[in-house]
């Protein structure tokens, strides 16, 4: 897609915003390709981005607010500090991309593929990733309060500081994962079985997973 026709195109997405609908058109760029395009800071509040190609595209800082990006191809795009709140991102393609210090708070992203990208400090609290691909994901430091991880697969993911606080995780693969100090699992909903390849001695015990607590503290110190 030609630089000049989407610059066009998003401001007027832009004035669409701005005038609650009386002014421009809402952004639709269903199954489209923009391949490598640089949108830094683009403003797609709302916008319908289903089905496209925007594999290596800059799209830092930009802001999805409530966007539609149902099976957009998002492989190894700049996401740095991207706002994707409540936006629809059911297997949407992330793999290999930099979504460090993305705020994805509740957002949808059943079945996503995420697979070695980059989720250092991001804010999935509340988000829904129910069977989300996050193996080998780095996600240092990231918030998870809420989130809804049942089935995800997140083996060989590094959990180092992440804050898993009453999340779901029942039925979920953490083979391989690298856990601290100060991973925190307490309140979450997960069967001890879940943890029997991760290193749960290096948890503090006010964050253990409540399946760890009394009767099988014995378990987890004689293992």
């Amino acid at each position: 897609m030609a630089e000049y026709c989407l610059a066009h195109r998003l401001e007027s997405h832009a004035a669409w915003l701005e005038s609650l609908g009386v002014r421009g058109v809402r952004l639709d760029l269903s199954k489209q390709r923009a391949i490598g395009t640089p949108m830094p800071g683009a403003l797609l509040v709302g916008a319908c981005l289903r089905g496209a190609d925007l594999r290596q595209a800059d799209l830092s800082d930009a802001n999805f607010v409530g966007a539609d990006l149902r099976e957009t191809d998002l492989r190894f795009a700049e996401l740095a500090r991207a706002d994707f709140s409540v936006a629809i991102l059911r297997g949407t393609r992330f793999r290999g991309a930099n979504l460090t210090e993305a705020i994805l708070h509740r957002a949808q992203l059943w079945s996503a593929d995420l697979r070695y990208a980059s989720l250092v400090q991001v804010n999935l609290a509340g988000a829904e990733l129910m069977g989300a691909q996050l193996e080998g994901v780095d996600m240092t430091q990231a918030k998870l309060c809420g989130a809804d991880l049942g089935g995800a697969d997140l083996r060989n993911a590094n959990l180092c500081g992440a804050d898993f606080r009453c999340a779901n995780l029942r039925g979920v693969s953490l083979e391989g994962a690298i856990v601290d100090h100060d991973t925190n699992f307490a309140g979450v909903k997960a069967d001890a079985q879940a943890f029997a390849n991760v290193d749960v001695a290096a948890l503090r015990q006010a964050y253990l997973p409540p399946c760890f607590h009394a009767k099988n503290l014995f378990w987890l110190q004689h293992r």
